[in-house]
């Protein structure tokens, strides 16, 4: 017990290391990141010979970034055509803020170069037919000029996890495992809800005291049905840090049923709130598909998480404190508010 208690500890300390600020100076980072802060550069409408000009020059942008986060256009480099530096400059008015540079614990003026480069246009691929009558053209990640993700997301999570029970359930129950289920909605402020099922199997050390004569379940599986409620607390390109309360029912079957008209058998039941910690790893690129007939985003991650669950069960003996650490496959398609083809 103290060992999983220990590992659970250095899981949570773990991924809130991985986010945690150095004394290091640190250069300043667009809020939402590199995509949205080239995005409003991506969404001027060129005229066909400003494009032309535009083909294969790499522009790269010189701004300075202050304390407060604004960053202001101080030079364009890549570029001499005076209208589309005025373009460039009027689209720089609408960058995101900055979390701007650190020294220490104190904010810092400093540089920022955006450096981007007009993609070239090719021909569409076309993918086979899609929904009911109707037929729809899926387009690759790189038939669009830009692509912007909304915020609002659907993920639905599978995988496998260890538990162990601390206080009078484990005088009754062994370590164990199972398997656990979410599929979740996501806002684009980063909030979201959905449904959340676990079921665990723990070996029985010695009979529970009840009033049944019957022998009791070698293994009894305890299952977890409800809500979940979560938050991204931290979200960079490649991680990603959530954490999620859980209202379920609970429910453990002690004295197995051994048939549909079996009266005797035993279901312990209650309520179980949790608080689970989970640490996304994205795992290769995003890829472009459809969600309801309109362009969306999908990516995949390496999920590992960890959770306290508090168990409230009708007998006092099952009742305690279950604790879990997790790893799952996350599956998330993220919806799209921007985006334009290549003509």
């Amino acid at each position: 017990m103290c060992k999983l208690i220990a590992l659970f500890a250095a899981l949570v300390l773990a991924a809130l290391q991985a986010f945690a600020q150095t004394n290091e100076p640190s250069d300043p980072r667009p809020i939402g990141g590199v995509s949205k802060a080239v995005l409003p550069f991506y969404k001027i409408d060129f005229s066909p010979a400003q494009r032309e000009l535009l083909q294969g020059q790499s522009v790269e942008l010189l701004f300075l970034v202050n304390t407060t986060g604004t960053a202001t256009l101080e030079d364009i480099k890549g570029t001499s055509d005076s209208a589309i530096r005025d373009s460039l400059r009027q689209a720089a008015a609408t960058m995101p803020e900055f979390y701007p540079s650190m020294a220490g614990n104190k904010k810092v003026e400093a540089l920022y170069f955006l450096q981007f480069e007009l993609p070239t246009y090719t021909q569409a691929r076309l993918v086979q037919p899609s929904l009911h009558p109707l037929f729809f053209i899926q387009h690759a990640y790189e038939d669009y000029e830009y692509i912007h993700k909304s915020g609002k997301r659907l993920d639905i999570l599978m995988g496998a996890a260890a538990n162990a029970f601390a206080g009078k359930p484990a005088e009754y129950l062994s370590p164990g495992g199972g398997i656990k289920m979410d599929i979740m909605y996501t806002g684009a402020k980063g909030y979201g809800g959905g449904m959340v099922m676990s079921i665990y199997g723990n070996q029985l050390k010695k009979p529970y005291h009840i009033n049944s004569a019957r022998e009791q379940t070698s293994a009894p599986p305890t299952f977890l049905l409800g809500v979940g409620i979560n938050k991204i607390l931290k979200q960079q390109e490649r991680n990603e840090l959530q954490s999620q309360l859980e209202l379920t029912y609970a429910g453990q079957n002690i004295v197995p049923k051994e048939d549909t008209h079996d009266e005797d058998w035993v279901q312990l039941q209650g309520f179980s709130p949790g608080l689970v910690l989970h640490y996304l790893i994205k795992l290769g690129k995003d890829k472009t598909s459809f969600y309801y007939t309109q362009p969306a985003i999908v990516n995949h991650s390496l999920n590992l998480h960890s959770a306290v669950r508090p168990l409230f069960l009708n007998l006092k003996e099952a009742s305690g404190v279950m604790l879990e650490l997790g790893v799952s496959y996350r599956f998330t398609t993220h919806l799209v508010d921007e985006y334009r083809l290549k003509q």
